[in-house]
């Protein structure tokens, strides 16, 4: 099957967090990713809600525990010097310089089918979002959820069916399964398979 690459950035320490949480269940970010993607396209939606984590009630931010009433987000105070040369400069004349924490981020590398990235990005296009953020939304979901949300259609075909996951023990016990089930007839046609995966929305 013809792929194209999907490169896009994002956070770092929160992709390696997601690809570990994935990975204890058998997938990767591509075969999450490719799921979600053909779910988009069939139910022309984003497929999860975005919402924070629910906190205890006596962790919530109250008007009593947070400045004038209003949340403000954590900043980190750098000096002037930290980040610029002070030759010629006495320290005296060095300058508080309040920056946003920044993220160190990564690219993240997928193979998908190029006509499930186009119309994944046409349909994200016309809700005013993109690939790359909607890739940061769903990571966030799980990071929060500690696995894929239910709302999520899982892949029927998980990367733990590949042998890079597997011991030598459970490819040989996925293969006697195999023969068992050719004996017995549980066998069904390519097109019959091909069927099923396009009315399921995971065949385009």
């Amino acid at each position: 099957m013809k792929t194209v690459n999907l490169q896009v950035r994002i956070n770092e320490d929160l992709k390696q967090e997601v690809s570990s949480i994935l990975k204890a269940q058998g997938l990767s970010y591509t075969s999450m990713l490719d799921a979600l993607f053909r779910q988009i396209i069939k139910e022309r939606r984003i497929p999860f809600a975005i919402a924070l984590p629910t906190a205890p009630i006596d962790e919530r931010p109250t008007p009593s525990t947070i400045n004038n009433g209003t949340y403000e987000q954590p900043q980190t105070t750098l000096k002037a010097s930290d980040t610029t040369s002070t030759y010629g400069a006495s320290p005296s004349n060095e300058i508080d310089i309040a920056f946003d924490t920044i993220d160190k981020t990564g690219v993240l590398n997928i193979r998908i089918n190029p006509k499930v990235k186009t119309l994944t990005t046409a349909i994200l296009k016309e809700m005013g979002l993109t690939i790359s953020l909607l890739i940061t939304l769903i990571s966030k979901q799980i990071q929060f959820l500690k696995a894929i949300p239910n709302s999520v259609n899982k892949p029927i075909a998980c990367d733990s069916m590949n042998a890079d996951f597997l011991t030598d023990e459970e490819i040989n016990q996925l293969l006697e399964l195999s023969y068992i089930d050719m004996e017995q007839g549980n066998l069904i046609s390519a097109e019959d398979l091909f069927e099923q995966l396009k009315k399921e929305g995971l065949l385009l």
